[in-house]
């Protein structure tokens, strides 16, 4: 009987510091000013689409009352949706510390592939398959497919335009293949732009070598890299980076070089 009776106090005594715990916290927050603004942007050394001025500018069009005013009415979460609405912001992540700085924390997303269809204004693919519009003051660094271009498309839960990729083979390859020049120490260096010819058949363009390089379909990228890696190696360094005018990798297994 003592005992349970013990065990009821300490419930009691626990239940009053938590109350008077809340009320002190309560009565912090509404003390506490908010006094600075903390904006981290990610992957700047990559890409620059997101600058700390356009946050600022976000937050300052929000309607949301910060630096100077007390914490407890600024809507973190209403402000990461604000931010998020940016096409190039893939998340924004809000939080206030108990000295009242405001920290906003940006994931930017990072194209994969420009495009620039023929007669039709430009966007990017970023590497969650986002469609992304092109920056007035900014371009990314990034493999260029140009000519003959259709991007199937839908839409996620929050209606941004996504490359439809169930919806067609061609479009699975192309983001394969651009994800493994992207990713890869030489081909990333060597291949700016890709071209896609009405038939559906592409065509490398190189930075070093004066050779235009036939890939035929994007079916087996891989194993037609590996093959043109190896005449690269094997071929070009030795006659030398201009010594043929085409290189065809459009049949399996073989290279068919149109020398100058």
């Amino acid at each position: 009987m003592i005992r349970k009776i013990i065990h009821i106090i300490i419930w009691i005594a626990l239940i009053f510091w938590f109350a008077v715990i809340m009320g002190f916290v309560a009565r912090s927050n509404s003390e506490i000013l908010c006094g600075e603004i903390v904006v981290s942007i990610s992957d700047t050394a990559w890409v620059q689409f997101v600058s700390v001025e356009a946050v600022r500018k976000i937050i300052d069009g929000s309607g949301i009352s910060t630096q100077g005013y007390p914490v407890e009415g600024i809507r973190t979460r209403d402000l990461e949706f604000g931010i998020e609405r940016d096409p190039y912001v893939k998340n924004a992540e809000v939080y206030i510390n108990v000295e009242g700085k405001l920290f906003v924390d940006i994931d930017q997303r990072r194209p994969l592939i420009r495009v620039m269809p023929n007669g039709r204004k430009g966007f990017y693919i970023d590497r969650e398959q986002m469609i992304l519009p092109l920056s007035p003051g900014y371009s990314p660094m990034v493999l260029l497919l140009t000519g003959h271009v259709t991007i199937p498309e839908t839409k996620d839960g929050q209606g941004n335009r996504m490359a439809d990729t169930g919806a067609s083979e061609e479009l699975r390859n192309l983001i394969g293949f651009a994800r493994l020049v992207s990713e890869h120490p030489f081909w990333s260096k060597q291949i700016v732009q890709i071209y896609r010819s009405p038939g559906g058949e592409y065509e490398l363009i190189p930075r070093v070598g004066a050779h235009q390089i036939q890939f035929g379909t994007l079916d087996d990228y891989e194993t037609k890299l590996q093959n043109l890696k190896l005449l690269y190696d094997q071929g070009l360094k030795k006659y030398g980076w201009n010594s043929y005018d085409k290189i065809n990798l459009k049949y399996s297994n073989q290279i068919i070089c149109t020398k100058r």
